[in-house]
């Protein structure tokens, strides 16, 4: 009769263990979801703690003097004039160490960065979106101040694919600027975050609007000329890095740049609101060189070469035709103006 109790006792023992074992190692299995889930669970959470980050390259010298630049890197090719009081020092003029530096009372407010030999930090020219996201993760919204007042940006998905946002923990950002067609990195803004405000790229999305105030901006025709150098420069560098033969510059091109672009002293809002269009431009151009085919980059509403080129390569451009070689830059306070052509048939 006992070894019968004992019998009965192992069997229910058995049993019990058999049932309890599977629920036990399930449920353990369900604590510990697949790794796929876990990443996008802490992909979610990083993005929105991972800003901002600590200071380890050329961000550093964003409201820095000027001279704590020329101290390391010696003394710039020229020093251009810049709407609203500032001054561009432009440094190098290839795709190898190319840079410009926004200056205002001795103090930078930005580098625009084209050279892909320039040590920048942990993000260079010439990575993938893949070696960015080794470094880290792209947030959509970012919270910055400029004086006591607080500001929300944020990016749209296109955007944040193609001209993303890093912050840093010294009141600058950094915009990686992707090439659409070889999805890399093709150069790089670092910015204060005034200066990316002045930009208006990003949209502001908190209560406080920001107001630019270029009401105040003297127009100056050296600034004209410089945003045409840098212009010239930027196209260079962006074909060099292509592959794509040099532009050259056209004398029919320039008369009717010259033409179109209105003089210094017709110039006022109204004028400048009614001078150039898209027709008129393409009725010069039918005009000058008619066997030819043509294009041309009208902009009204930037007034920084990097602001136009930020616009400009949101998508594939006219400027990386390899058949048009020839061209015309011209620009003022109210345009900026490229004219294009292929090369003369014949002798």
């Amino acid at each position: 009769m006992k070894f019968s109790i004992k019998v009965v006792s192992l069997f229910i023992l058995f049993i019990f263990i058999a049932y309890a074992l599977p629920l036990y190692v399930d449920n353990g299995e369900r604590t510990a979801p697949p790794s796929s889930i876990a990443r996008n669970e802490q992909a979610s959470i990083d993005e929105n703690e991972g800003y901002p980050l600590p200071v380890t390259g050329y961000e550093s010298y964003i409201g820095q003097p000027i001279a704590a630049y020329t101290a390391k890197h010696g003394e710039p090719i020229r020093v251009g004039k810049a709407y609203g009081d500032s001054e561009w020092w432009v440094f190098g003029t290839n795709a190898a160490d190319y840079i410009q530096i926004g200056v205002k009372e001795d103090i930078i407010r930005s580098l625009y960065v084209l050279g892909n030999k320039i040590e920048t930090g942990m993000y260079t020219i010439g990575m993938t979106q893949e070696n960015v996201l080794d470094e880290g993760y792209l947030a959509r919204d970012f919270q910055l101040t400029v004086g006591d007042t607080p500001y929300e940006l944020a990016l749209s998905k296109k955007q944040k694919e193609r001209m993303p946002l890093i912050q840093f923990e010294n009141d600058s950002f950094v915009i990686l600027l992707f090439d659409d067609v070889t999805k890399t990195v093709y150069g790089m803004y670092f910015l204060s975050n005034e200066a990316l405000l002045d930009l208006e790229y990003y949209s502001v999305v908190s209560e406080e609007a920001y107001e630019v105030e270029r009401d105040d901006w003297e127009r100056s025709v050296a600034a004209d000329e410089e945003n045409v150098l840098q212009i010239k420069s930027v196209l260079g560098i962006l074909r060099e890095r292509r592959g794509l033969p040099m532009f050259q510059e056209s004398e029919e091109l320039i008369t009717a740049a010259s033409e179109l672009m209105p003089s210094e002293t017709d110039i006022n809002d109204f004028t400048a609101a009614f001078t150039l269009s898209d027709q008129r431009i393409e009725r010069k151009l039918a005009e000058v060189v008619p066997d030819r085919r043509t294009a041309f980059v009208f902009d009204d509403d930037c007034y920084s070469v990097p602001a136009l080129f930020l616009k400009l390569l949101q998508e594939d451009n006219v400027i990386f035709n390899d058949y048009l070689t020839r061209y015309a830059v011209t620009g003022n306070e109210h345009y900026q103006l490229i004219l294009l052509s292929e090369q003369p048939i014949g002798p």
